[in-house]
């Protein structure tokens, strides 16, 4: 069985192309070297100010780890703050 982890970010203080930037720079290729990765999905809603991502592992152990390093209220980048961190099991996929 595989695991996510899904994460919410407020990210209205972020400027549109530096969120881009960083998520195509810097996160996505950080996550895909971690232990466990199998897929991973990053968007962002200009709108309200959200963004998400769900990165799922092939172990629930894997994803534990990775969603452990998360903490809600930290800000990874300025003008980011976590809002939500959670490790869910994946039902299905296509």
């Amino acid at each position: 069985m595989q695991y996510g982890v899904f994460v919410e970010v407020d990210n209205s203080g972020e400027d549109r192309d530096d969120r881009i930037a960083g998520l195509r720079e810097q996160l996505a290729p950080a996550m895909k070297q971690t232990a466990g990765f199998q897929s991973g999905v990053f968007a962002s809603n200009d709108a309200t100010g959200t963004g998400i991502m769900l990165i799922v592992y092939d172990t629930e152990a894997s994803a534990t780890t990775v969603a452990g390093r998360m903490v809600v209220g930290a800000q990874p980048r300025p003008g980011v703050t976590i809002k939500r961190v959670e490790v869910i099991e994946v039902i299905a996929s296509v």
